[in-house]
């Protein structure tokens, strides 16, 4: 499974994910517990997202090795699905912080992320 973020609403506090796919498709979401949704593309059958509603809750269960409920998966068939959405999750969160221990002080930190930022506006 291959899993990208797509886009995260601060307002909504949501974020999208797309998984096997490189652009969003047309799908049904399927609640599948904890404000997490599964798409899953309508024609074909197959997974192309998934929707984590009240991301920051389920970003500090990962974070804190919190279990997530995963009932609700196993009952519609998507365990392998969740899993792999918490495994991406935990690669991001220790990418993020061996990225942080490199760059050192707040002020690289600062210049790195503004960096980051102007090379991708300008490959937009």
């Amino acid at each position: 499974m291959r899993i990208r973020s797509l886009g995260y609403d601060p307002e909504a506090d949501e974020l999208d994910l797309l998984v096997d796919v490189n652009a969003p498709v047309p799908a049904e979401a399927i609640p599948i517990g904890e404000g997490i949704y599964i798409r899953r593309d309508r024609s074909s059958g197959h997974v192309v997202g998934a929707l984590i509603r009240g991301y920051s809750q389920f970003l500090r269960k990962v974070q804190e090795n919190q279990p997530i409920k995963s009932e609700g998966a196993a009952a519609a068939g998507f365990s392998e699905e969740l899993a792999a959405i918490i495994a991406w999750q935990e690669e991001v969160c220790a990418l993020s912080q061996s990225l942080a221990r490199q760059l050192g002080d707040l002020a690289q930190q600062r210049e790195f992320v503004e960096t980051v930022l102007s090379a991708y506006a300008a490959w937009r």
